[in-house]
């Protein structure tokens, strides 16, 4: 079953993307697995013990919220449930929550000044945490765009939700086979929970803070959500491809299973693709802003091995953080005035009434049109 559940979450176009990307949420993904596994393993001892706490050490180090959500349900089994208490549970957990979270902690005091003062910035930053509803948000960003921010103007493709259906169709039939095969050899089987409803119950502590508290939508941020529900719909399509193979027509029900498979991995391999090229054309757009910069004596381009002795301040409406890098330049924050901006990059937007008066230089040949760069005088 494991490489079953292995091929469904490492075919969907979100793993095939960002699994090689300097992104947190697919290592998340991996040790939330492996954290959730070796908690339920049957023979607990100090590998499963270490293993538990390397993996929610490795989820919390890349990000602290996802790290949190996947051990608060693991500790409360651990403290709650009688067949999985125990000590060796508890510290585990405990202990990669706290080696995952003290470089966290350290880095807030030292570059922000404290814990809440780093937690307060972090959601000015997010747009403002806030209680709402982000479900159709994250419907919509399952075929992109990686960031949808805000996601008013972007819409549902219906090929795209294939992957939400299949899902629930298939966690549906694990669900029902493993409660069919249910039968408890002894007492204190019977009163064991399924492993199944903790691993449930942990994807969806992972995913509740993205749909309601986050004001805008990845399709990243629930890859360990996707990743927890995998071992399950991986148990629920192997019934249902043995019930295609039992029934009189068995070419037909197996032609229809493949079929569908077939369908979902073309789908995703398209995403993949055309998300790709999209990202492609959005840095080949940041060299050549970069390119304009340097022509009226902002920065140092897009050349390799190119330098410049002036210090530069790059200000924009997107982007900006990695326009900045490419350039060479520092990234300005929101500003009401000029301060110590050195130029503006904007994409289809008007300047503030401050930077009007600044020349303007359109950027050509971009593969997203509307780019323009304001020089301070």
């Amino acid at each position: 079953m494991a490489p079953v559940a292995a091929a469904l979450y490492g075919g969907l176009w979100i793993t095939l993307f960002y699994a090689s990307a300097a992104m947190p949420n697919h290592y998340t993904a991996m040790g939330a697995v492996g954290a959730v596994g070796l908690f339920l393993w049957s023979r607990q001892s100090l590998r499963t013990y270490a293993g538990v706490a390397a993996g929610i050490a490795l989820a919390t180090l890349m990000r602290p919220n996802d790290g949190f959500a996947i051990g608060l349900p693991l500790l409360l089994a651990a403290l709650l449930v009688p067949a999985w208490r125990g000590r060796g549970r508890v510290v585990a957990v405990l202990g990669g929550l706290a080696a995952g979270a003290l470089p966290w902690a350290v880095e807030a005091y030292v570059r922000f000044g404290g814990v809440r003062e780093r937690l307060t910035e972090a959601s000015e930053v997010q747009g403002d945490l806030r209680p709402l509803l982000s479900f159709v948000h994250h419907l919509t960003v399952m075929d992109g765009p990686l960031l949808c921010r805000p996601c008013d103007s972007d819409g549902i493709r219906p090929v795209a939700t294939e992957w939400w259906l299949l899902l629930l169709l298939l966690v549906t039939a694990g669900l029902w086979t493993l409660r069919r095969e249910r039968a408890p050899q002894s007492a204190s089987e019977a009163t064991r929970p399924p492993a199944t409803t903790l691993t449930l119950l942990t994807a969806l502590a992972i995913a509740l803070p993205y749909l309601l508290l986050v004001p805008y939508a990845a399709p990243r941020f629930l890859l360990p959500t996707h990743a927890l529900l995998a071992p399950t719909a991986a148990l629920g399509l192997l019934t249902l491809v043995g019930v295609a193979r039992a029934g009189r027509h068995r070419w037909v029900g197996a032609g229809l299973v493949g079929v569908v498979l077939g369908g979902h991995l073309l789908v995703q391999v398209l995403l993949a693709h055309g998300n790709a090229t999209i990202q492609a054309g959005a840095r080949d757009d940041w060299a050549r802003v970069a390119e304009v910069l340097e022509r009226h004596g902002v920065g140092n381009g897009s050349r390799p091995g190119a330098r410049t002795d002036a210090p530069c301040t790059l200000g924009g409406n997107t982007s900006v953080i990695p326009l900045a890098h490419v350039a060479g330049c520092a990234p300005g924050g929101p500003a009401d005035g000029p301060g110590d901006l050195s130029a503006l990059v904007l994409r289809e937007a008007a300047p503030p009434h401050w930077a009007r008066d600044w020349p303007r230089h359109a950027v050509p040949g971009t593969y997203s049109s509307g780019w323009v760069v304001h020089v301070r005088p």
